[in-house]
């Protein structure tokens, strides 16, 4: 069991959400319990398969056939997900000019906090805890999607470094919020500059993962 850290990026989200996230201890939640609004635990099992956790990976955008159960909910899979995407930073193999492409972290969670350079949105700092295994049915352990040993089929967004949440990420497990301004945060990574952020959100009742074991850090 590892506790890895993770970036959330969330584009056009107000400064009084971005609050009650972690400040006022909502967490971060699924679209699908946001669509909801109540959910209850017997709904939650129902959910946790890996036939949504491929719709959430791969057709995310895809509109919601007119039969499925939660059609009056969204229009497409992304809006009822029951999974939250999150990125830890990916490793490709380019075998033509026989090197490593890295994919920080960092960096895929300020393209989809700034909806890539166009807007404000934030970065949440967090950690979600992993078991090395498939774990869907799971909702306490997150997938390592991004990790071919474990999900070995092709996926198109491997880049962006995926580990997937499952309802919610709770307060206790997100460190701090940064906002950044899109064209401003493009000017600087053009001046090879570290971007900056306009604005800092810290978890006073943030759960440190250094109080325990086997934490995996950020690419």
């Amino acid at each position: 069991m590892y506790f890895q850290k993770v970036l959330k990026g969330v584009n056009a989200l107000n400064d009084e959400d971005a609050e009650a996230y972690i400040i006022g201890g909502n967490g971060i939640v699924s679209n699908w319990w946001r669509a909801k609004h109540e959910i209850y635990n017997h709904e939650i099992q129902d959910q946790l398969t890996e036939n949504n956790v491929i719709h959430h990976l791969n057709n995310y955008d895809t509109p919601l056939p007119a039969n499925h159960p939660y059609a009056s909910l969204g229009k497409t899979y992304g809006h009822v997900t029951p999974f939250i995407s999150t990125t830890a930073g990916a490793v490709q193999r380019d075998d033509f000019y026989k090197t490593n492409i890295i994919f920080p972290a960092f960096i895929t969670s300020l393209r989809f906090a700034t909806d890539n350079f166009k807007s404000e949105g934030y970065i949440f700092y967090a950690y979600l805890i992993t078991i090395q295994k498939k774990s869907v049915e799971l909702v306490q352990f997150s997938e390592e999607v991004r990790e071919l040993h474990i999900y070995q089929k092709y996926l198109p967004y491997h880049h962006e470094g995926e580990i997937v949440a499952k309802i919610n990420i709770p307060a206790v497990q997100i460190e701090k919020a940064e906002k950044y301004d899109g064209p401003a945060v493009l000017k600087e990574l053009k001046q090879f500059k570290r971007p900056s952020a306009i604005k800092t959100l810290i978890n006073s009742n943030y759960a440190d993962p250094l109080a325990y074991t086997n934490i995996k850090e950020l690419i």
